[in-house]
């Protein structure tokens, strides 16, 4: 039988125990005072355990958490909840599943502040708290800044827009681990709770020299080794200001990736090892060296681990155990059941939701056609024995729903892209029901994922020919796909897209409307049809769209970006204003929202209050260019030529001769005007 030697009722009683808040403390040590130590959490976004060299010898190479796992623990059966960027960080921070904490997709979702978190309980505490992260995957808005003193997430002067699904504004892990250093010098004397985040694994892979060009069989590794290298700059400065001592530090994966394993490149549509089996590992204050750890443990479970270090008490939501008992001593605890899920299929492809219940040797994934694998003998997942073993696959589905709620069979997820404070807020600008909610059906008739492996290969080679640049194979390549699986809105998404970079925009707008009688992401179809009616010179249509989008999804700051500066254009500076003011409330480090309520403070006269925002949105990005631009005209017009010009050479220093190809030659002209004292 699939259990090994558990029979099939203490097997259901474990996955009950597991459900039922199995992550419970003795109760003298809730009555302990808070520990004066330190945390340290890094999250490797997208890294295979298999491809760090302490797991697997050949791939990359990664020199500093091989050390660090020699100086600690490494766990070699690790798995995520979720093979998603953001709720398998949300799993980590409150240590509950998606359906608890209800984080459940990149996008639409938000972490309500009701879900304590690591960081919202040792601020409590007493710790400062600080996050450095490398992507707007895990942008501030989604909730995951919730206790955090300090939340850097500004990616510069890169915005989300055109880009394809899944792509996010990112940086490199030498600008985390700079500023994370950096916050360390400031804060180090205190107790702290840090997190830094490195995104460099995830696609595109691009690492930089010399990593490139000593991986340039595989710029996936190389991503890792470079990542490897800050990460060992953080230990090294850590070590430097005499904090190693007194700082607990975890690294682990959120997610893996399938690098081409079962017809997937990338991950977040299946729930196979490949994307769910991660790296952990732990060192620091009471840890023992050089110990290698085989049982099963969870993303879930690194919140409870870290409340019992900080002698806290956990989330009472809390799903996952402490694995102290595990680290000191090898007691077993009870992390040998892990529920897994991924919606990612449902929402963005039109295809079914996948479940997945894992213990230390079996994978039971719950899809339209089960799968059952022996994890021992099948590490690949290649066989599937469920129809040799239906009644053990039965109880596996049965734990899965006590997880994840008998409801979900048949689940009516309403979206919540918005907190509830910033919903009021924006219904306060006139945004009225600014919630942006839509209803996802779980549980009904969709395609199992597995059988639209060539669909989700046509859309991947045509994402490399994207990339390549070649957009006309692209276009042809996503014509196949949409042919193939006409109800599938993120093909119809990068169907567009390959028209819009080819140039053929006419095709790129029936994509997209297309899309939009799905009756799927009609937010994003909405905004990408604003921006094209933008450049085929249809404002009208622009403005119907991109305000449609904002209606839907109020959390598209680029949208909302572009929709204000339609209404500008069109003379609708009230509307303008809002648009700009509800940016500036979702994040107030929007440089571009405050480039756009100085332009809405020229229309109404008011130099003051112009100059500041132009100067606010430099201050905030200073690789902008058109604050430049228009405080170059502010000063022009006031009469001040020395200011006039500066700006105006600055603009003309940092300017895009392709994207202010019209423009550039009237700036030259007025420098020759002002020098010249016309």
């Amino acid at each position: 039988m699939p259990y090994g030697t558990l029979p099939l009722g203490l097997a259901a009683v474990a996955g009950l125990l597991v459900f039922l808040g199995a992550c419970r403390h003795a109760p003298e040590q809730a009555r302990l005072e808070p520990r004066d130590a330190n945390v340290l959490l890094i999250t490797l976004d997208t890294t295979r355990a298999d491809h760090l060299s302490c797991y697997h010898p050949g791939e990359a190479k990664t020199p500093h958490l091989d050390a660090l796992a020699a100086r600690g623990v490494r766990f070699a059966h690790a798995t995520a909840q979720v093979p998603l960027t953001l709720p398998s960080h949300a799993c980590i921070m409150t240590g509950a599943y998606p359906p608890v904490h209800g984080l459940r997709d990149m996008g639409g979702f938000v972490l309500s502040p009701s879900h304590p978190t690591i960081a919202s309980l040792a601020r409590a505490a007493g710790s400062a708290t600080a996050a450095f992260v490398g992507s707007l995957a895990v942008a501030r808005q989604f909730g995951l800044s919730q206790g955090f003193d300090t939340y850097d997430d500004d990616m510069g002067p890169q915005t989300e827009e055109g880009k394809l699904p899944g792509v996010f504004a990112e940086r490199r892990a030498s600008v985390v681990t700079d500023h994370a250093l950096n916050w360390l010098k400031q804060n180090g004397q205190r107790k702290f709770f840090l997190w830094a985040h490195y995104y460099d694994p995830h696609a595109p892979y691009d690492p930089p020299e010399p990593y490139k060009r000593q991986y340039a069989k595989s710029p996936y590794n190389g991503e890792i080794a470079y990542m490897d290298a800050q990460v060992g700059r953080l230990l090294d400065g850590l070590g430097q200001m005499g904090l190693a001592s007194r700082t607990l530090i975890i690294a682990m994966a959120d997610h893996g990736e399938s690098l081409g394993e079962h017809g997937e490149a990338a991950h977040g549509i299946f729930l196979y090892d490949a994307t769910l089996h991660v790296p952990l590992m732990i060192a620091g204050p009471d840890v023992p060296q050089g110990k290698v750890i085989e049982d099963q443990v969870r993303s879930i479970d690194i919140h409870p681990t870290v409340m019992e270090f900080l002698h806290l008490a956990p989330s009472p939501e809390a799903q996952g155990v402490s694995l102290w008992p595990l680290l000191r001593q090898g007691t077993h605890v009870r992390s040998g059941y892990s529920y897994g899920e991924t919606l990612y299929p449902r929402t963005y492809m039109g295809w079914s939701e996948l479940r997945a219940m894992r213990t230390d040797g079996w994978k039971y994934i719950l899809a339209p056609r089960p799968e059952l694998y022996d994890l021992r003998r099948d590490p690949g997942e290649l066989k599937n024995l469920v129809e040799q073993h239906p009644a053990d696959a039965g109880q596996f589905e049965k734990l899965i729903w006590k997880i994840a709620g008998t409801q979900g069979k048949a689940e009516n997820l309403t979206t919540v892209p918005l907190d509830e404070k910033t919903r009021r807020e924006l219904e306060s600008l006139g945004y009225v029901g600014g919630g942006g909610s839509r209803e996802i059906q779980l549980g009904s008739d969709a395609a199992d994922p597995k059988d639209r492996i060539p669909v989700l290969e046509l859309t991947q080679r045509a994402e490399a020919f994207l990339e390549a640049g070649d957009n006309a194979r692209a276009a042809q390549t996503m014509e196949q796909a949409a042919r193939l699986d006409p109800g599938n809105p993120r093909a119809r998404i990068e169907l567009g897209a390959a028209y819009e970079r080819a140039g053929q925009l006419d095709q790129a707008v029936k994509a997209y409307e297309d899309g939009i009688k799905l009756h799927m992401l009609t937010e994003t179809f909405y905004a990408r049809l604003g921006k094209l009616y933008l450049r085929l010179h249809k404002l009208d249509k622009a403005l119907d769209a991109m305000t449609q989008a904002r209606q839907t999804d109020p959390t598209n700051l680029d949208n909302l970006r572009n929709l204000g500066t339609a209404e500008l254009q069109v003379g609708r500076v009230d509307e303008a204003e809002r648009a700009f003011k509800a940016i500036v409330l979702q994040n107030d480090h929007f440089s571009g929202a405050y480039n756009g309520l100085g332009l809405v403070a020229i229309q109404r006269g008011d130099a003051d209050a112009a100059q500041h925002d132009f100067e606010k949105a430099i201050e905030l990005n200073s690789a902008e260019v058109e604050p430049l631009l228009n405080l170059g005209v502010l000063y022009d017009k006031a009469g001040n030529k020395t200011e006039a010009l500066r700006y105006y050479q600055q603009f003309l220093a940092k300017a895009s001769a392709k994207d202010y190809s019209e423009l550039i030659p009237k700036v030259r002209a007025a420098v020759q005007d002002l020098k010249s004292g016309r």
